[in-house]
């Protein structure tokens, strides 16, 4: 059963479709728990961020993940699949190591991706849908991710969506920032690298509203900056020249009601998926709207020079995927020579089993049967171990007696006898 990567991301899919593919972390439980007991795929793990909704996991149809996509989002495999992407085995390792480090992200480098994966897998643990093989495997993409950040200069200077909002509003934006009125809508981690990077350019006024007042406060209170409550939200939109939004909402804060009859203009940036602005709202006079998807221009203004660095980083990630599936197909060749080795050892003691019934049967004595029984069992499991190992003696190849005896744990005479030998192995 090979390991799958697969989903949307902002590279295939526009914003009005990405917004549609959420998985709630609320519901992040239940979905991996339908994965299991429903799709029977044994491990799984669900990463969903503004920019992607991504699965992984042990899967042999690709089908049933669609259709599992479609049925979960009230979406047709018309509308869906053409966005879709699939990764297996090693291609799969190396993306998922690629989302890990930031270089699959919109903007290169990005730090935040790395959280939320963790989390992603976090949650995959409770709900019991890692075992070996994935956790093996989120563990070397930790490794990897932590590396990179170590070792190249892909986390030097990151950017980020926040600071692109930031960027894009400077460049775009007809209000000069240090005389404009800035509403932040949502108190997140997001919203605070958003402030962060607003300060250094003094607006007028930054005002926070989020639907817990507290949590605003709080974030207003560290950047002594000024908050709203979410029902003051119509009233701090009519002061607004310049809005930036950024929650977890499900549905649209920003109404079209709440900006008709503006008399002056309004530049809203809406960096949340799914949107927090509805988009009727870009049809209203004086109000310029953008989305996540508008701050490309931004983004690869300031990754430029930076592709060296992500070289050095996918270079990393190849060797990695690489170890790591040498290591996965050690586990298929052990286990196909354990397999092979119980077979072997069945099929003598069955062949045995099958002699000592006929001579049970004609009468022979049992006490007879079970000793035969024993002893030409003994002799036939004894029989080629010993041929080879007497073997590997005539020709000096005593590492394998020694591996035989770590291997059946077998009290050793050996270091008495060949003392000289155990040197030269050591």
């Amino acid at each position: 059963m090979p390991i799958i990567a697969c989903g949307i991301n902002h590279k295939t899919a526009p914003i009005a479709l990405r917004e549609k593919v959420i998985f709630s972390a609320e519901k992040l439980a239940l979905y991996l728990h339908d994965l299991a007991v429903n799709e029977n795929i044994p491990e799984a793990v669900l990463l969903s961020t503004c920019n992607r909704s991504e699965l992984y996991c042990k899967a042999d149809n690709i089908d049933q993940i669609v259709d599992w996509f479609c049925r979960h989002h009230q979406l047709s495999i018309e509308e869906l699949k053409p966005a879709m992407y699939f990764h297996h085995d090693q291609a799969a390792v190396e993306h998922i190591m690629r989302v890990a480090c930031g270089l699959d992200s919109l903007v290169l480098g990005e730090s935040q991706i790395l959280g939320q994966m963790k989390d992603a897998f976090s949650e995959a643990c409770a709900a019991g849908t890692v075992n070996t093989l994935f956790n093996r495997l989120f563990q070397q993409v930790f490794a990897v991710a932590k590396e990179v950040r170590t070792n190249t200069a892909v986390g030097a200077c990151p950017v980020s969506v926040s600071s692109a909002a930031v960027s894009f509003v400077k460049t775009v934006s007809a209000h000069a920032l240090a005389h404009a009125n800035v509403l932040l809508i949502g108190a997140g981690v997001t919203m605070e690298l958003v402030v962060r990077h607003l300060l250094p350019h003094t607006p007028k006024q930054i005002v926070i509203a989020n639907r817990s007042a507290d949590h605003a406060a709080e974030l207003a209170n560290k950047y002594h900056v000024e908050s709203v409550s979410f029902a003051s939200l119509t009233a701090a939109l009519a002061d607004a020249d310049i809005v930036i939004s950024a929650t977890g909402s499900t549905m649209p804060i920003v109404t079209r009601a709440m900006l008709q009859g503006r008399d002056k203009p309004i530049f809203i940036v809406d960096i949340a998926v799914p949107r927090d602005v509805e988009a009727s709202v870009a049809e209203l006079n004086g109000v310029q709207l953008y989305s996540i998807d508008d701050l490309k221009m931004i983004i690869q203004r300031n990754m430029r020079g930076r592709e060296h660095a992500a070289e050095k980083a996918y270079e990393v990630i190849k060797n990695s995927s690489h170890d790591f599936m040498a290591w996965l197909k050690s586990l298929d060749l052990v286990a196909t020579t354990i397999r092979a080795y119980r077979k072997q050892v069945e099929d003598l003691c069955a062949a045995e089993l099958v002699k000592s019934k006929r001579q049970l049967q004609r009468g022979d004595d049992p006490a007879d049967v079970l000793a035969n029984f024993a002893y030409a069992l003994t002799q036939k499991l004894l029989h080629t171990p010993s041929v080879q190992l007497r073997q590997a003696g005539v020709e000096g190849r005593f590492e394998v007696l020694q591996l035989v005896q770590e291997l059946f744990a077998i009290p050793s005479s050996y270091e008495t006898i060949y003392p000289e030998k155990i040197t030269e192995l050591s």
